[in-house]
């Protein structure tokens, strides 16, 4: 069982990354000012005194911590790292407070002993405070960035607080007799501060069960979010007892409608049929009480076509059309049991390597209609009752019909032509001058429009595929596939 709250080691790596880094700013930040103030009470030769070689040690400590949790560790080395990081911080910070306690101030120079030995008890009474003070910010400061159980934080406020008072004897036996209010104070502020770090211990971690509890769905749960679109979020999952890489889909009921998430749900069941390997695949799906509709489906590595060409500008013919082709065989299997995916565009397809095969695309989304509720905008949008992508829409779909597989074809060409000249086939400011564009503007060759050199094969199919009367496209994806591998082989 983890102290931590079931978390992660990545997560408690990150965790501990970020104390170690805020503890050694706060150390430098300490050395810092008590390099001026020696500077400026007792001159610069003052920097070579012990409790200065022992501040600066001190940043030794959180930087190890921080350069150890730069990458992924093992949760019980982390462990380690935390008690050796909070004990070498408290045991430099009490032995530079006693080492400047017991020096003899300049001004104390010729006075008797006894007002030298009542200066050096007033100032190990104010140091013991001031560095019990420092190491109990740094306690305080370590449960709320790096929660553990309440036990976890007494029992290392226990080991720190046997440190704080150790030192001071083993130093110079005698001293805690010698100021018992020293001893006193030391104890009594340290105790609270072990007090205060295991109540937020006890908060954080219980507000960390909450979370899990709410982030589970089923036999998953929920990781970091990596993804959002008009009608749902994606997030990393993991599943309670399988090993496999997993994303999970959400679809709030109030953003959908209770209509839509039905049809979703019949939609997925068939998506779920699908086993074409560049269609994305589906695990499982369900609906949780309060309304939330969800499937899971498998983690895609990569990135969209749509950031790769937004990073890159135009591909090259070839990989133009083994994307396509890919796609095409995907849409070809979905076709045949009657799916139409509806929202082809550069965001719904992957890329990246599978099964040692780099350039391999994969089609997400299958089946998914949005709503005709959504914000217009160029870049997702509905028209009527259809919603898609306006850069991408076929004509009739604007006209209100139905879709088919040949507005997917269309889709498809606009993906083409994207890839191939770095931008989408029409440009506009609003939705309805891109959807007028669509339904009456000749699209421009790539080849004519910037000037490129584009195979003719190609570059014939990918207009044929944009063609505004559908009965002049490709008349089906597996027909186009078979083209793709014509014109480039």
């Amino acid at each position: 069982m983890t102290d931590y709250s079931s978390a992660s080691d990545e997560g408690l790596t990150e965790r501990l990354r970020l104390f170690g880094i805020v503890a050694l700013d706060v150390s430098i930040m300490g050395c810092l000012v008590h390099a001026i103030s020696v500077v400026a009470l007792a001159g610069p030769e003052q920097l070579l005194a012990p409790a200065m070689y022992v501040q600066v040690a001190g940043c030794i400590f959180p930087l190890a911590t921080w350069l150890l949790c730069r990458q992924p560790r093992r949760a019980s080395f982390l462990r380690v790292v935390e008690a050796i990081m909070l004990a070498g911080c408290a045991l430099s910070l009490t032995l530079m407070g006693f080492l400047l306690a017991s020096k003899n101030p300049p001004h104390m120079a010729g006075a008797s002993a006894h007002a030298i030995e009542q200066s050096l008890e007033l100032n190990q009474e104010r140091f013991a405070v001031i560095s019990v003070y420092a190491t109990s910010m740094i306690y305080i400061l370590r449960s709320a960035l790096v929660p553990s159980r309440p036990l976890r934080t007494t029992v290392l406020g226990i080991g720190i607080g046997v440190i704080i008072f150790i030192v001071p004897f083993v130093h110079h036996p005698g001293t805690v007799d010698r100021n018992v209010r020293n001893a006193i104070a030391t104890f009594a502020l340290w105790t609270l501060a072990v007090a205060v770090s295991a109540t937020l211990s006890s908060v954080i971690h219980g507000l960390r069960k909450e979370i899990a509890k709410a982030r589970r769905l089923g036999q998953y749960t929920l990781g970091d979010k990596i993804g959002e679109g008009g009608m749902g979020t994606v997030y990393r999952a993991s599943h309670a007892l399988l090993r496999r890489p997993t994303a999970i889909k959400l679809l709030q009921e109030g953003r959908a409608g209770h209509d839509a998430i039905q049809r979703f749900e019949r939609e997925v069941q068939l998506t779920s049929q699908l086993t074409h390997p560049h269609t994305i695949t589906i695990y499982d799906y369900g609906r949780t009480p309060d309304g939330i509709f969800y499937y899971a489906m498998e983690l895609l590595g990569g990135q969209t076509l749509q950031k790769i060409v937004e990073s890159e500008g135009a591909q090259k013919p070839g990989r133009v059309a083994g994307v396509m082709r890919m796609v095409a065989g995907a849409l070809s299997e979905a076709h045949a049991r009657g799916l139409i995916h509806r929202d082809i565009k550069p965001a719904n397809i992957v890329i990246g390597e599978r099964g040692g095969i780099p350039d391999f695309a994969t089609v997400l989304d299958f089946g998914l209609v949005r709503e005709a509720n959504e914000q217009p905008s160029p870049e997702l949008t509905t028209v009527g009752t259809i919603v898609g992508t306006p850069m991408y829409l076929a004509p009739e779909l604007i006209q209100g019909q139905a879709a088919t597989p040949l507005s997917d074809i269309y889709a498809l060409g606009g993906v083409g032509y994207f890839m191939l000249a770095g931008t989408t086939v029409f440009d506009g400011d609003t939705v309805v001058e891109i959807c007028a564009h669509h339904l009456h503007t000749p699209p421009a060759a790539p080849s004519e429009r910037f000037g490129k050199s584009v195979p003719p094969a190609l570059e014939a199919l990918v207009m044929q595929c944009l063609a505004k009367d559908p009965k002049a496209r490709p008349q089906s994806a597996t027909e186009l596939a078979e083209a793709l591998t014509a014109a480039i082989p």
